[in-house]
């Protein structure tokens, strides 16, 4: 017991440690693409609004806390646990911010979360063991049949969850999420203008991933399941997402 509450006040200090990286100097990217002044949240802010939009909210993900095994946690911690590593920021023309991270040395435990234009969380992911291309020699995905079988070779249990205070935020902010989704599986750093890229890139983003990897999405605090919306991906150039 003692040791399990002394790795939970690492995990606090890592949180606390990676989430003052969100507020770093991003991509050229990113820049680019913000026309609309945006206040830059700290630390604190970003900690205090995701604890506040989750509250006491609990849901079960494979190995958070033990590999192999599904175990129930706060909703709250198990974002911040995905922030752990590498947070990324991108801020887009209307002041609609995506940020994105993964667990310390653990990349396949993944969180997002979409704040919207006010600077309020409208749309939070945990994204787990989702299979991507990563590394110089990496071969993107250009079937389902070659993405199906990574994941079995790699015994990755792919899932994602979603939630929202409002259900009408899903349909808003789910094509930004979506847009994420295609980055990540592509690698991030993804140039789809090199002819080498073509066929991975009209692969990955004319398929249907929420149908693919089991997705669920839920409605905070009630954790109501809610269907989860037809809805197109957002015009975001792939190259926006750098990592």
């Amino acid at each position: 017991m003692k040791g399990r509450f002394k790795m939970m006040r690492i995990r606090q200090a890592i949180y606390v440690t990676a989430l003052a990286m969100l507020f770093l100097p991003f991509s050229f990217a990113a820049a680019q693409l913000n026309s609309v002044p945006v206040t830059p949240l700290d630390k604190k802010t970003i900690t205090s609004t995701i604890e506040a939009f989750t509250g006491n909210a609990k849901a079960l993900y494979y190995s958070f806390t033990h590999p192999g095994i599904e175990d129930k946690a706060l909703v709250s911690s198990r974002i911040l646990d995905g922030f752990q590593a590498g947070p990324m920021r991108l801020t887009l023309k209307d002041g609609t911010t995506i940020y994105w991270g993964f667990r310390y040395k653990e990349a396949t435990t993944r969180s997002v979360a979409i704040y919207g234009p006010d600077g309020r969380p409208r749309l939070l992911a945990a994204v787990d063991s989702v299979p991507g291309c990563s590394g110089w020699h990496c071969e993107p995905f250009t079937s389902i049949e070659a993405y199906e079988a990574y994941a079995s070779r790699t015994f990755l249990h792919p899932g994602i969850t979603l939630y929202v205070r409002d259900k009408r935020d899903l349909e808003t902010y789910l094509p930004y999420f979506t847009r994420w989704l295609h980055a990540k599986l592509l690698g991030f750093n993804v140039d789809c203008k090199d002819p080498k890229m073509a066929d991975a890139c009209g692969f990955v983003t004319q398929t249907e991933w929420l149908e693919i990897i089991p997705t669920r999405a839920y409605l905070l605090p009630s954790m109501r399941p809610l269907e989860l919306p037809k809805v197109k991906a957002a015009d975001i150039p792939l190259e926006a997402f750098t990592q």
